[in-house]
């Protein structure tokens, strides 16, 4: 699945256990959805990194950061925790609610360790001054206790503390000593890295288990030294009416990628100095260039803003990269997306299209986000068609042609030649193909989980096979590299070799003499590999800066181009690397390009 593939499915999970923190802490209910969605949109931005980790921890510390550093109102008086100045309420709802081990309190609410118990304890006398009847335990969010048993010595009818349950929580570990579990993180973990993410059902109304999402599993010591507390913080989050902030967080994710563009080619314009006159200038070539749309469908220009129009069959106008946008108001079927849903081309002139031949976003059965390739020329694009099929639509023509291969229910991966005459398809599945758009004969490949990695402008493909194996140390798979000729068997094959899957990770690029491939290391580091031997020789380069997110394609000769995340996390920036002297530097053409933005044409 795509680095962006699995967020909606995260927020559909997610986003209600977080408004209802943000109800706890704001005490209304419109504040409280206000809050959940700046803090998910914040760090939904950087999902390409934090989907690794723990999502939904470093979106509860943007919960809780924006909540304490806003200076908010005073809660409404009828909130049971009016009483608790902002801090204390917090570090309460993180430990008893969130259920969060002390760690990771104290990393939410920004305060030292050694001053978290000091905090809850002063937060916990005052609440059990204003409100004792949250201490107690005569309601309870758990399911009731089954029957009694016919033998009475099955369990013991007397309860030997009133102020604990018969059963231990279904939800604590057994262990009954110590505070910290010995790995505490480690559940929360093994629970939040789920792809994808699967959380339990949260209709409106549930108490114990809407709040029993993988990420908030309770650790010993956060609710049994106080356990009517968190029963009583389920049952008032409850009032926060059930909502799903999928909808608004990726529409504002992708508002906040059109306005960094049209910033971005601002500043590329001239000097702040001369903003103003900048204005009247785009205005001015604003309506000069809509005046000419009538006589010139290939010049329309997209006004801000607004949804562009549809790209004529035949566009003459290079793709330098691609999106896609979110609807407001209305989900996009992705087999026939609206207009808003649709993918979004940005040629070499800035002129922006939307491309309404094709399907766009996330498959509905199979949540796979439907793929669009772009030719390093940017005249052909390579994407599902709303008919269901794979077909390359060569653009200064207007001729598009199918890939002949059956759909997979899997993740389809697209990739080209440079010169854009061979177009690959595979689903990481048994069958894989390449188009000869020439011809139109479509040539296939077999195996266990076939991956086309690469292709020469020949129609030579680097293939790659990876299968389970039980005798190679260290690995319970690799990968097998294959280079097939253009011809299949009628010019031979060469490699043939085994690697460790994790090297393919960030894809690979084959060099324009069709002899080298280009990877990225399990280190970060970008190393070159002979596309027939598996000899890895010549510099490596780290690229450790922010992390790498692909490996794009060759320069030259000698330069390779890879895609990073920027500084904030927040998009990415290209990466020329000469593979000889082991120098980076930034690569300037493009001002903007997002995590997943399928690139074309380069300035």
């Amino acid at each position: 699945m795509k680095k962006s593939g699995d967020l909606p499915i995260f927020l559909t999970n997610y986003s209600p256990s977080f408004a209802r923190t943000a109800y706890l802490l704001t005490g209304d209910a419109d504040r409280a959805r206000e809050l959940a969605v700046e803090a998910l949109v914040t760090a939904c931005r950087r999902w390409s990194t934090i989907r690794w980790g723990q999502p939904a921890v470093e979106v509860l510390r943007e919960l809780y950061a924006r909540f304490l550093a806003a200076a908010p109102p005073p809660a409404p008086e009828d909130h049971a925790l009016a009483t608790l100045p902002p801090t204390a309420r917090a570090v309460l709802v993180a430990r008893y609610h969130d259920a969060l081990p002390p760690d990771q309190v104290a990393m939410v609410t920004g305060l030292w360790t050694a001053a978290l118990d000091e905090e809850a304890h002063q937060a916990l006398a005052l609440l059990r001054a204003a409100h004792p009847d949250l201490f107690t335990r005569d309601e309870t969010p758990e399911p009731p206790e089954p029957p009694e048993p016919s033998e009475p010595g099955d369990v013991p009818s007397p309860e030997p503390d009133g102020d604990a349950p018969s059963e231990p929580d279904e939800d604590v570990p057994s262990e009954p000593d110590g505070d910290v579990p010995s790995e505490p993180d480690g559940d929360v973990r093994e629970a939040a890295d789920q792809a994808p993410w699967v959380a339990p059902e949260d209709p409106p109304g549930t108490a114990h288990e809407a709040e029993a999402t993988p990420w908030a599993v309770p650790t010993p010591g956060s609710d049994t030294d106080e356990p009517g507390l968190r029963a009583a913080l389920v049952r008032i989050a409850a009032g926060m009416p059930h909502t799903n902030l999928s909808e608004p967080v990726l529409t504002r994710i992708g508002r906040r990628r059109r306005l960094r563009v049209t910033l971005w080619a601002a500043a590329s314009a001239g000097a702040v100095g001369a903003f103003a006159a900048l204005v009247v200038i785009a205005a001015s070539t604003l309506a000069g260039n809509l005046e000419k749309a009538a006589d010139d469908g290939s010049t329309a220009l997209t006004p801000p803003d607004e949804v562009p129009m549809a790209m004529p069959d035949k566009l003459g106008d290079a793709v330098r990269y691609a999106y896609t946008d979110y609807c407001e108001g209305a989900s996009s079927d992705s087999g026939d997306p609206q207009p808003c849903g649709q993918w979004r081309l940005t040629t070499m002139s800035g002129k922006e299209w939307r491309l309404q031949a094709a399907r766009a976003g996330y498959d509905e059965d199979t949540l796979i986000a439907l793929p669009l390739a772009i030719s390093q020329d940017g005249h052909r694009l390579a994407y599902r068609h709303r008919d269901g099929s794979y077909v390359v639509h060569d653009l200064p023509t207007g001729v598009v042609k199918k890939i002949d291969i059956k759909h997979e229910e899997t993740l389809p991966h697209i990739t080209s030649s440079p010169n854009g005459r061979f177009f690959a398809l595979d689903f990481g599945a048994a069958d894989g193909a390449m188009l000869d758009f020439d011809t139109g004969a479509t040539r296939h490949v077999s195996g266990t989980k076939i991956k086309i990695l690469a292709v020469g402008n020949d129609g030579t493909r680097v293939v790659s096979d990876e299968v389970d194996v039980d005798d190679v140390p260290g690995h319970a798979s690799v990968a097998t590299l294959t280079l097939q000729g253009a011809r299949g068997r009628a010019k031979g094959r060469a490699g043939g070799y085994r690697v460790d899957p994790g090297l393919l990770e960030h894809g690979a690029a084959l060099s324009p003499d069709g002899r080298t491939l280009a990877l990225v290391s399990a280190d970060e580091r970008l190393v070159t590999m002979n596309a027939r031997t598996g000899r890895v020789f010549g510099s490596r380069t780290p690229l450790d800066d922010y992390g790498v997110i692909a490996v794009e394609r060759w320069l030259s000769a000698d330069e390779v181009l890879v895609r990073q995340p920027d500084e904030d996390d927040e998009d990415a920036y290209l990466t020329k690397v000469n593979v000889r002297s082991g120098r980076s530097a930034d690569y300037g053409g493009e001002e903007w390009i997002g995590y997943d933005s399928p690139l074309g044409a380069l300035k």
